[in-house]
């Protein structure tokens, strides 16, 4: 392989006034012409390492003699296979595919969660960086202002909405259609990854949370190698599940990140103002917190208040149930129905306290429950982010409360270890 090579400290300011001598009025117009990515001219003119072949090729472009600004290091940039300035950029109305992207008119909340996330991907070079957190916590927005305020750092934009997608390799066979400026029309992961180490890309996969439950599926194949190949690019992926593999991952490569949302109340007090509820500033910040703050669930709470209150959140709240609307129950069935037995009866004893409860109030109430099986109910209900840990002690969100206790009844401990065992080892 060849050695990576960089601009000596002293020749820095000699090479960025050939920029413009050349003709060349931005790092942008550098890239386009030569085919590399702006991550690659930065590294250049600030005398970073670079590949011997992108060194050369900025060289000759900016009329410089390499052996005369150069200093050699050991460092590895790029494999030698990969000649990135061969490959030529495409046009700016061809490099862009946002799929089924959602539209953003206004983006609230999150302000800090999105400048970590810019960190991340922009200072760190974060290769895969997952978003978890119940339905409707705003995952996808996030996503979505988090790309639109990065994009310009990428050569390559590829969106998808994993249930749009009819299959993982035709999702492939886009993404590796687009990066390839639709020269190859083949599922092949092993071009995709040649293409994400000549380029920058940035990929998205949102609602990926059906395909990352199986152990063995396609997807978590290809997440597994996004964060473990070398390259210079980076996927992000929504789930309201966060996988084992990812957290193992996240916890011994550098390169991978993962962030776990529990709601804004800046983006759903928002969502309140937007609409003319009658009510003080103090209940509807109430109303944000009944619901956790989850946008969505505002949405459908603020549009139940219109159609059957008139738009009087005293008159909601005088209720005193948070479940009046049809379509926020299928939700939290959705979200919570799947829970094996064991998952159920520890969320319906945090739910009955009144208190924050710690792990060790969780086991003493269920002593009967073997240790593994308690402890792995545990890692899964965090890892669906359904129970939320404040000072080492674990809550729920009213709403989550609410239907907990209308659904779930407590078994016996001996049907709900029996039970468990069933679900750990099926026949």
């Amino acid at each position: 392989m060849l050695k990576s090579i960089k601009v000596s400290n002293d020749r820095i300011q000699q090479v960025n006034m050939a920029l413009g001598v050349n003709g060349y009025p931005s790092q942008r117009a550098l890239a386009y012409d030569t085919g590399l990515s702006l991550a690659t001219i930065s590294n250049f003119l600030t005398g970073k390492p670079v590949s011997y072949t992108s060194f050369e090729e900025l060289c000759r472009k900016l009329n410089l003699d390499w052996q005369e600004i150069t200093t050699s290091i050991e460092v590895i940039s790029t494999p030698h296979r990969i000649r990135t300035n061969t490959q030529k950029k495409p046009n700016s109305n061809q490099f862009l595919d946002w799929g089924t992207a959602i539209d953003i008119s206004e983006f609230y909340g999150y302000s800090q969660e999105l400048t970590q996330l810019q960190s991340w991907i922009l200072q760190d070079g974060c290769r895969l960086l997952g978003l978890f957190g119940m339905g409707g916590v705003g995952k996808t927005t996030l996503a979505t202002q988090l790309a639109k305020q990065i994009q310009d750092q990428f050569d390559y934009i590829f969106w998808r909405s994993v249930p749009t997608v009819l299959s993982f390799d035709e999702m492939i066979t886009d993404m590796l259609s687009l990066v390839s400026n639709y020269k190859e029309n083949k599922p092949n992961i092993n071009r995709v990854i040649h293409y994400l180490r000549a380029y920058r890309c940035l990929i998205i996969l949102d609602h990926l949370e059906t395909d990352l439950d199986a152990f063995d599926s396609k997807y978590n194949h290809f997440i597994q190698i996004i964060a473990e190949t070398n390259h210079q690019s980076c996927l992000i992926f929504t789930s309201r599940n966060q996988p084992d593999e990812i957290s193992l991952l996240e916890n011994w490569l550098s390169s991978v990140r993962s962030l776990k949302l529990f709601g804004s109340s800046e983006a759903a007090f928002s969502l309140i103002q937007s609409k003319q509820l009658l009510g003080t500033e103090k209940q509807k910040y109430e109303l944000c917190d009944l619901y956790g703050n989850n946008p969505l669930k505002i949405k459908i709470v603020v549009n139940a208040i219109i159609k059957l209150f008139n738009g009087d959140i005293n008159k909601y709240l005088a209720q005193n149930t948070l479940l009046v609307s049809y379509h926020l129950s299928r939700l939290l069935e959705q979200q919570l129905n799947c829970l094996c037995d064991i998952e159920k009866q520890i969320m319906y004893y945090v739910a009955t306290n009144s208190q924050l409860t710690t792990i060790t109030d969780l086991a003493n109430k269920l002593p009967h429950i073997p240790r593994c099986h308690f402890w792995q109910a545990i890692e899964r209900l965090n890892l669906r982010s359904l129970i939320q840990e404040k000072a080492g002690k674990y809550t729920l969100q009213p709403v989550v409360i609410e239907y907990i206790m209308e659904q779930f009844k407590p078994k016996p401990v001996l049907e709900l270890v029996n039970k468990e065992l069933t679900y750990s080892n099926p026949i």
